[in-house]
């Protein structure tokens, strides 16, 4: 919403920031009057107008919410569902701008945070389905806690939502719990994809793609007004790609396309509708990851891009069919309605070979094999309502949020098995028939709903003071084949801010979440929720003047009310094996990030985490003190790029990154894995309407075991071509 400030309080303006943020602009003050008001003047004057909120034009200065300007971000809704300035916000949050996103040429999630503080980037190495296994904080799993526009991604077991990286402005990373806002969810924190959407700036992009492994891939960005009175715009985002994968035999392919039409009708209201539409085919190695095969393994002493299945029988086929809506009114000064709502289907045709239950046989080159297929279907509705309302009351200015939410899943997953002929090692016979799977072994008819009610406030005591505290009630059922599920739930948080100075923000948060937990005790009493607890004390540091921004922060994170081994199963050992609820997992940690442009041209990005995560406590005395798999105790990360500015080489612009990947265990952490280094770099040019870009990952092809038999991704090389007009 637009509106014109009042001549009180246009001199009240330019008297406060006049000689700082319109210092080059004299002309703006000189034409309101002859002379600068005083301070103490323009404040009287000022007094006598009602407080306003909204976005002001002054003339012909528009003041607005401050946008990502290159590799630094300065505000997010993704702590508050508010837009808030990252400085009033106390929790860590990273935020990965489009210019770093295309700076290195980032393809999936996974990458898109690799330079990222708190984060595992996977623990499975690269996946060709599209899934994530990053790990916020040791806790939080790419595929489940991943939000687009601040909903939440639905999940089954393969069917599962994975949008193309290309259709995202922005990817937003909260660390910590976040139920208060958000609902069910794991404590480490998560992933919120920030969708292209309708601008009234004209859009015209191509971009080609090629690379190793016979990676290509075409995409389009065009976008604009399509009524003269700007009322309506429009944006459409499509890709396709395809590549061969590291496993032999196996490649992927993938279309993505995403139409998206913005209506204002007047200056108070904004209905975005978004649709996506993907379909992902992948032949051979549904992962197409290079697998590390230890001593006790069958295939141990093979390649590690070895295909044990048949080229014409491996598949896995994913159709993504997504449509949703952004709605926004602001009905006075004081309040205002935000409501995004989203469908999902997803269909998944799934089938592939793997090892039998006889293994490898006695002559060292015959191997077992077995057939799976694994179709799901999952159907999915979530919607997301708050009220906003900006007033004062004295000294204090509130934004309160009142809001409700709506989750509805229906998932259908159907497992078959069956023999399938074996395969020579050695020959690699493959071209053989493989008897369709009909053989049940596991299903699941699941009928999910979540309603949650929630109230926030954040409050601000002059100029140094931020205060946050919200409160949240769940209702969460699934009714499965077996069980009916019926739990709920109650979370909160609490936060302050204080402004120690115009550039330094000391902060302290306390923060909960909780997770549904199917199944019973021993007695026939259903368990309760998992949850989490957090408390977290950081600092955040924005020099005036300059673009960058630094943050720091310790933090003591718990997931409580874990599964643990009912202790009386040793005690009956005829009767089944139970569980009980008094596992305990602590995540405890320091992480350090800086975004910077010093000076124009050069961006930098540093990272860097120190992680103990382990289980602590457990009814298996053994497994206290054991580690997540993959979760190395120290990560690091640094990243820069220069692009020259002047003279005959304008444009011309390289840069590179190191990521530094810590010891890690194995699952049963019986074996530590060595730290690595890993090498990215960059080169471009910039010329006129055209960008020419080549970006090459692990520069130096390390292979190195990511926590669980899977190795990191190899060296992938990208030329880029850009074409903006």
């Amino acid at each position: 919403m637009k509106k014109t400030l009042s001549p009180a309080k246009k001199r009240l303006l330019y008297a406060l920031i006049g000689s700082s943020l319109f210092w080059q602009y004299p002309v703006y003050a000189a034409e309101e009057a002859g002379q600068p008001p005083s301070e103490e003047a323009a404040r009287e004057a000022a007094a006598a107008d009602d407080a306003a909120q909204g976005e002001y034009v002054l003339e012909d200065v528009e003041v607005t919410a401050a946008k990502d300007t290159g590799y630094v971000a300065k505000r997010s809704s993704i702590s508050t569902k508010t837009d808030t300035p990252l400085n009033e916000t106390a929790q860590s949050i990273s935020v990965v701008t489009q210019k770093q996103m295309e700076a290195r040429a980032v393809q999936n999630l996974d990458e898109a945070i690799a330079y990222t503080p708190g984060i595992t980037s996977t623990t499975y190495g690269k996946d060709a389905r599209g899934y994530s296994y990053a790990l916020i904080r040791g806790l939080s799993s790419g595929n489940y806690s991943t939000f687009t526009d601040g909903l939440r991604n639905p999940v089954g077991s393969f069917a599962t939502v994975s949008t193309d990286t290309y259709a995202f402005d922005r990817i937003e990373i909260l660390r910590g719990p976040a139920s208060i806002l958000y609902g069910a969810n794991a404590p480490g924190g998560l992933f919120n994809q920030v969708t292209k959407q309708p601008t009234e700036q004209e859009l015209h992009e191509i971009q080609i793609q090629v690379g190793n492994n016979a990676t290509k891939s075409i995409a389009l960005d065009i976008g604009g007004t399509a009524r003269a009175d700007g009322q309506l715009l429009f944006r459409l985002t499509a890709r396709t790609q395809e590549q061969d994968l590291e496993q032999d035999y196996s490649s992927g392919k993938s279309v993505f396309i995403a139409p998206a039409l913005t209506w204002k009708p007047d200056d108070d209201t904004k209905l975005t509708i978004l649709a996506t539409y993907q379909k992902n085919d992948v032949k051979g190695s549904s992962t197409g990851t290079r697998q590390i095969f230890s001593s006790d393994h069958p295939l141990y002493g093979y390649p590690s891009t070895i295909f044990i299945g048949e080229p014409d029988y491996d598949r896995f086929e994913r159709e993504q069919k997504q449509i949703g809506y952004i709605f926004e009114h602001q009905f006075n000064n004081v309040w205002s309605v935000t409501q995004t709502a989203r469908h999902s289907d997803i269909d998944i045709q799934y089938q592939y070979l793997d090892i039998g239950d006889s293994g490898l046989s006695s002559d060292g080159r015959t191997l077992d094999r077995k057939a799976y297929a694994m179709p799901e279907t999952l159907s999915a509705d979530t919607i997301d309502t708050h009220f906003q309302a900006k007033w004062s009351n004295g000294a204090w200015s509130h934004t309160t949020l009142l809001g409700f939410d709506y989750q509805r899943r229906n998932f259908d997953s159907r497992w078959l098995t069956g023999p399938g002929p074996s395969l020579d090692l050695v020959s690699l016979n493959y071209g053989q028939a493989v008897p369709t799977p009909d053989v049940p072994f596991y299903s699941q008819l699941s009928h999910m709903r979540q309603r949650g009610l929630y109230l926030q406030d954040q409050a601000k005591l002059g100029n140094r003071w931020v205060f946050l505290a919200g409160g949240r009630r769940d209702w969460y059922e699934d009714d499965r084949d077996s069980e009916s599920i019926k739990q709920t739930a109650n979370t909160g948080r609490a936060g302050i801010v204080y402004h120690a100075t115009d550039e330094l923000s000391p902060y302290i948060s306390y923060t909960e979440s909780f997770e549904p937990q199917s199944g019973a005790d021993r007695y026939g009493k259903a368990f309760v929720p998992t949850t989490g607890t957090q408390h977290e004390l950081g600092v955040q540091y924005e020099p005036t003047g300059g673009n960058a921004r630094f943050t720091a922060a310790v933090f003591d994170l718990r997931q409580q009310n874990v599964l643990t081994a009912d202790p009386l199963n040793e005690t009956f050992p005829s009767q089944p094996e139970y569980n009980v609820q008094t596992g305990e997992v602590t995540s405890k940690g320091l992480e350090l990030e800086a975004n910077l442009t010093p000076v124009k041209g050069l961006n930098i990005i540093a990272a860097y985490t120190l992680l103990d995560n382990k289980t602590t406590k457990s009814t298996v005395a053994t497994d206290i003190g054991k580690h997540t798999a993959g979760v190395a105790r120290h990560v690091a990360a640094f990243w820069t790029d220069y692009t020259i500015q002047e003279g005959k080489a304008k444009g011309l612009g390289f840069g590179g990154g190191v990521r530094y990947i810590g010891s890690r265990y194995n699952s049963a952490n019986t074996a530590k894995h060595p730290g690595v280094v890993v090498t990215d770099a960059m080169v471009h040019y910039d010329l006129d309407e055209w960008r020419l870009a080549l970006n090459v990952r692990n520069l130096f092809d390390k292979f190195y075991d990511v926590g669980n038999g899977y190795a990191g991704e190899g060296r992938t090389v990208l030329l880029t071509a850009t074409h903006r007009w």
